[in-house]
């Protein structure tokens, strides 16, 4: 059968806009473009060296004149900014593991094509939530909270060249040229280089945030369509032909395996990523209220970018939190599937072992040791906002 007649096709497919996302800003793990994402990677981080180093500079001059509040405004963006970055060494650090993550996708949507029409209902459905909401709108929701920066700018200069005889111009993200004087900044050519170089680094900011962090929410939500198909497949071995029961049962045991594999190749790849966000989004959230109260009066950029940092850490932990309820509520569903009406010892004690390893959650971790959670969401925001507390004291 020809490719084009399959219904579920492999990740790259699928999942159109984060592979292409991954692509672009040479996270996907691909082992032929492994000497290219290595060569490339050393020279998009150099491209951006100069705004970093130019922000590091002015954020080190308002140190020193005790201007606390530009610094937390360079600090707020320049921060996840050059994370992402640190994506890409990362991503390239565990490329076999995601690979493998890939490929057990792969995997798995080809053996959806040759299942029964009761589990492609369920992939169907997952796969489609998934490209709704972890896939379009978490490219909606980094779009709109980066390139709100850029929009405004161009929206801005636009009118004040329209509608005003001595036009102010807007950068991007205000950022004095290096020992010059401030006004310098809005001279030509400085202006426009500056405002194109910005327009390019704010390119690449929504590129690192689509791909990996996407990544992860669709690879969370393709466990817990692990789960529930092999739930559903022992419900339906319990309906088999007596001498087919048992042979089924083995084959959820293998499913219910190689989900715990699987699981462990997600813990591996991002767990470290999981830390740094951890710590860095309470970091965020403070500093972007801090700049909306105590700055240079309400600024519309900032309102929804620490919107956007709440999200950023709430989808994490909701990914997480839907595991960990999934994999207990196994469980229940394995208790539940009809047991009872077979007279077979070996299937009995086979269920037993199932229900017993289903009972112990499966949680995903920051730096192996911090269970992401809502309960851990609710405590970031709570931490934020005591920070943001005694900034402002």
């Amino acid at each position: 059968m020809a490719d084009e007649e399959f219904e579920f096709k492999p990740f790259s497919v699928t999942y159109k806009l984060i592979t292409f996302a991954l692509s672009v800003g040479m996270i996907y793990p691909n082992p032929k473009t492994e000497k290219w994402r290595l060569a490339s990677i050393p020279i998009l981080v150099a491209s951006i060296m100069p705004l970093a180093l130019m922000i590091f500079y002015d954020m080190y001059k308002s140190w020193m004149v005790k201007d606390i509040v530009n610094i937390i405004r360079h600090s707020t963006v320049v921060g996840p900014f050059l994370g992402g970055f640190f994506k890409m060494i990362l991503m390239y650090h565990k490329r076999i593991q995601a690979k493998e993550i890939l490929d057990e996708i792969d995997r798995d949507h080809d053996l959806f094509n040759e299942c029964a029409d009761i589990y492609k209902d369920i992939a169907r459905a997952a796969i489609k939530n998934s490209q709704v909401y972890s896939e379009r709108g978490w490219a909606i929701t980094v779009s709109t909270c980066v390139m709100t920066f850029p929009v405004m700018a161009i929206a801005l200069n636009i009118y004040n060249f329209t509608f005003k005889s001595e036009p102010e111009k807007y950068m991007i993200h205000d950022l004095v040229l290096p020992e010059t004087e401030s006004e310098l900044r809005f001279e030509t050519p400085y202006f426009e280089a500056m405002f194109l170089y910005m327009f390019y680094c704010s390119i690449l900011y929504v590129v690192n945030f689509i791909g990996y962090d996407g990544f992860f929410g669709l690879s969370i939500n393709h466990a817990c369509l692990k789960m529930d198909m092999y739930c559903k497949a022992l419900e339906e071995a319990m309906l088999a032909p007596g001498e087919e029961v048992c042979g089924r049962v083995i084959g959820v045991i293998k499913e219910q395996c190689r989900l715990f594999r699987y699981v462990d190749l997600i813990q591996d790849t991002f767990n470290i990523w999981l830390g740094i966000i951890f710590i860095a989004t309470m970091i965020q959230i403070c500093t972007c209220l801090y700049h909306i109260t105590e700055g240079y009066g309400f600024d519309l950029r900032y309102m929804i970018f620490v919107s956007g940092a709440v999200i950023h850490i709430y989808l994490p932990c909701r990914y997480a939190a839907k595991l960990k309820a999934l994999s207990v509520e196994t469980s229940n569903r394995f208790y539940s599937c009809g047991w009872e009406q077979i007279d077979d010892q070996r299937v009995r004690r086979m269920i037993l072992f199932m229900v017993a390893r289903a009972q112990t959650p499966i949680a995903i971790t920051a730096f192996n040791m911090l269970a992401f959670d809502m309960e851990l969401f609710t405590s970031i925001l709570q931490s934020s906002y005591s920070m943001f507390t005694l900034l402002r004291s």
